[in-house]
């Protein structure tokens, strides 16, 4: 039996570290971390966390929305642990113990579901003022987009510098992806994408 524990935040310039630090608090057997948005289901660690959960384990999040921001997805994934017969701890969950295994189960799917109609109801807030955002920015002509993360520029300057340290490296011919990745603690999907954007704008 293992204490799985599953940590997320939305970017890959957000910090993970409070919740790991959670995870080596509880000394988890096992960690998953994604820095992908909980929009959806569609994250690799997270997907390899539920392969990897096993009759009798316990898996552990921080809050109950480094699930999902999704309410049917996170009813999903509960009702998938409870049918693998896995234990669920969200910290942010209240521990309920009236004694009535029942009343307890009761009780905690509909905290669950209140919690993760918050979860989606504050994700579809955020979207909105984003959309309002762009809407005022474009009215004043400020509006320029999206901005790529890796790009010539890019507002982060290390990320400036990743990138014209690949463009350095697809025009010698001579690099490794994988060598790349861990030269610049980046991806091997990463440095794939931004190739391929250097070799579309040749």
């Amino acid at each position: 039996m293992s204490l799985v524990f599953y940590a997320r935040v939305s970017s890959t310039d957000q910090n993970l570290a409070r919740q790991l630090a959670r995870a080596k608090k509880v000394q988890a057997d096992k960690i998953f971390a994604d820095k992908l948005s909980g929009k959806d289901i569609q994250r690799p660690e997270f997907i390899k966390c539920l392969t990897y959960l096993r009759e009798g384990d316990t898996l552990e999040v921080l809050s109950l929305d480094r699930l999902s921001r999704n309410y049917q997805d996170i009813k999903n994934i509960v009702s998938e642990l409870r049918h693998k017969h896995v234990a669920f701890i969200a910290d942010d969950l209240p521990n309920l113990a009236t004694g009535n295994p029942l009343i307890d189960q009761f009780m905690l799917d509909m905290i669950i579901g209140l919690m993760s109609f918050v979860a989606q109801n504050e994700r579809e807030k955020i979207k909105e003022r984003q959309r309002q955002g762009i809407i005022e920015a474009k009215k004043r002509g400020a509006y320029i987009g999206k901005q790529l993360e890796y790009a010539p520029n890019s507002v982060n300057p290390g990320k400036r510098a990743i990138y014209f340290g690949l463009q350095a490296a697809y025009q010698s011919q001579a690099y490794s992806i994988t060598q790349l990745a861990k030269q610049y603690g980046i991806a091997r999907s990463t440095v794939y994408r931004v190739m391929k954007r250097i070799k579309e704008e040749k």
